[in-house]
């Protein structure tokens, strides 16, 4: 489960009032790399662009942008949109374990534009995210569980209105799209130190092609990305938070401190507390740092 410490960093909700030029902002890049986005278009005109591609949406329209996804959205001066965002273990919680639930994942992996919305709709969803935006920005520290209620209430409303004719896109025999599958559910699942096993299996897939791929794309072992996942979020709770390196552990799915610190120091060659200490009475040097940046995902 996402901690206090971790919620507000892995979560973004916000209003872009009319304003007299143009703005923009960019999904798939640091630091919401990895965040679901849903953008409703509440009025006005917005650009979407990908590559050499661009897609002009009037309002009221509604996109879905999957995780690692770079696209720019330029909002037009005079138009109102709204922006939820979430990384994958916060979106995990709100889409839960119900009947939708692996529909919905499918249906969040994947880019879906809704254009010209009608009223009713438009009023519907405009509320969903007004009810989430005033969860976030009206305390100092949101209540996860409201956070996680507004979501699921935003995410389902998305996908009931997903129309027949436009059907969620199901996962692709590919190694690219199996890849970033595999990216998002390790986002999901790391702290819970599942086995392979369980991967491969909610990809549909063996262990010996989900080890093909990882090697043949990033030439590591699956095991080894789920464990440098699992170091950087350590190395960053070390670095900015004061909490124990007992709570570390803890909040990291460890047994105990030991253990932790066992995998820690195989990773960074420094325990916890001597890292956290080299940070920060110096810059760490980079041959303590462990290579998490994951920037060869797709």
């Amino acid at each position: 489960m996402t901690d206090d410490f971790a919620l507000m960093r892995h979560l973004r909700a916000e209003v872009w009032e009319p304003a007299l030029s143009e703005r923009s902002f960019r999904t798939g890049a640091a630091p919401h790399r990895w965040f679901v986005h849903l953008v409703f278009l509440s009025h006005g005109r917005m650009t979407i662009e990908r590559a050499e591609q661009q897609e002009v949406l009037e309002g009221p329209s509604l996109a879905v942008v999957p995780p690692s996804d770079s696209r720019r959205l330029r909002l037009a001066a005079g138009s109102r949109a709204y922006v939820a965002g979430a990384a994958m273990d916060v979106m995990a919680q709100a889409v839960g374990d119900y009947p939708e639930s692996p529909a919905i994942r499918q249906f969040i992996g994947h880019f879906s534009l809704f254009k010209r919305m009608d009223a009713g709709a438009c009023r519907s969803l405009e509320t969903q995210f007004q009810a989430l935006i005033a969860e976030v920005q009206a305390q100092s520290q949101p209540s996860q569980m409201a956070v996680s209620a507004h979501l699921q209430l935003l995410l389902l409303w998305a996908w009931r209105y997903n129309t027949p004719d436009e059907p969620a896109a199901v996962l692709s025999v590919g190694g690219g799209t199996l890849l970033q599958q595999f990216r998002q559910l390790v986002e999901t699942e790391f702290r819970q130190h599942r086995p392979i096993s369980y991967y491969a299996q909610q990809l549909g897939i063996s262990m010996d092609r989900l080890h093909a791929i990882c090697s043949r794309s990033l030439s590591r072992a699956p095991l080894e990305l789920l464990h440098e996942r699992l170091a950087q979020e350590a190395r960053i709770r070390l670095e900015r938070s004061d909490r124990s390196v007992r709570d570390i552990s803890d909040g990291l799915g460890f047994k105990d401190p030991a253990h932790f610190s066992h995998f820690f120091k195989g990773k960074t060659g420094l325990s916890p507390a001597r890292y956290r200490k080299a940070v920060r009475q110096t810059s760490a040097p980079a041959a303590t740092r462990v290579n998490v940046d994951y920037h060869d995902w797709p």
